[in-house]
């Protein structure tokens, strides 16, 4: 994934769980904020490597993309659970991960032979958040131009066995205000027989399954610097990943919209009434 800001791991908070599991609330609307401090959202899908894909390849799809998104770059590619990153299957080398970057720098699409993932990066003097459904329009279509792709250069069942979502959000934490006030579930307590102080660096992970076996949320928070700036922010990343079991467009956007309610409402539970306000919370 694209990453603007770099956490850095070096102490841990203990953990207050209240309520429970989480469970789907659909009797209650999803929480919306005027403000949200989202920085970046990621639409994803892990594939089967494309086993008869060539680097002229890439350069067909940029082709078919070229218009929204001219610019390019490499990165490298991302590993699988075991490590390993897609190969040329006649030399071993391995395939570098591609980047299709907007004009403005605030879309990008990412792609190698086994991922395919759609960003959308805040970025300055771009507006607010476009919100869920504008940038899942968007990923859509250019997964249905990579499916064309794949379908027209005979490169062999394109096969999705993995969709993702990821939320990225940099919060500011003004040093009047201790981290708890705004993460309800990080605390450290304080008393006379404390010999460790207050942690400068604290990080927090935590997994929680989702219903019906449609995949987990993973959450991570922990402090990060924001990219080509100084500014110090606190970083809460929300990702829910969940193996396909139906490949439809319907079983799609309800996977995807399953993930998105539980990111939203997730963020929601885990920050405080206070930080909400600042955020404007409008339901």
């Amino acid at each position: 994934m694209t990453c603007y800001c770099t956490l850095q791991h070096t102490s841990i908070l203990a953990v207050v769980f209240r309520g429970g599991q989480m469970t789907t609330s659909v009797n209650h609307p999803l929480p919306s904020f005027k403000k949200p401090p989202i920085n970046e959202v990621v639409f994803g899908c892990q594939f089967e490597q494309l086993k008869d894909i060539k680097v002229t390849h890439f350069g067909d799809l940029w082709n078919r993309l070229k218009q929204d998104f001219p610019k390019v770059e490499h990165a490298l590619p991302i590993a699988n659970a075991e490590g390993l990153v897609p190969e040329d299957q006649e030399t071993g080398l391995p395939f570098v991960r591609t980047w299709f970057i907007n004009n403005s720098d605030s879309r990008l699409i990412q792609f190698q032979p086994d991922r395919f993932y759609y960003n959308w990066r805040k970025k300055e003097g771009e507006s607010e958040y476009p919100r869920f459904e504008e940038v899942f329009g968007c990923f859509e279509r250019y997964f249905k131009i990579l499916g064309c792709f794949v379908a027209e250069n005979n490169l062999g069942v394109f096969a999705p066995k993995v969709w993702e979502l990821t939320y990225t959000n940099h919060i500011s934490v003004d040093q009047s205000h201790s981290l708890s006030e705004i993460f309800k579930d990080l605390h450290w307590t304080l008393g006379r027989d404390r010999f460790l102080p207050t942690p400068s660096n604290p990080v927090w992970a935590a997994t929680f399954n989702m219903p019906h076996e449609a995949g987990s949320l993973v959450v991570k928070f922990g402090n990060g610097r924001v990219q080509g700036e100084e500014r110090k922010v606190q970083v809460l990343e929300l990702a829910a990943r969940g193996f396909v079991e139906d490949s439809s467009d319907r079983a799609r956007e309800d996977w995807f919209s399953l993930a998105r309610e539980w990111i939203v409402r997730g963020f929601t539970d885990l920050t405080s009434d206070e930080a909400h306000r600042f955020w404007e919370r409008e339901k």
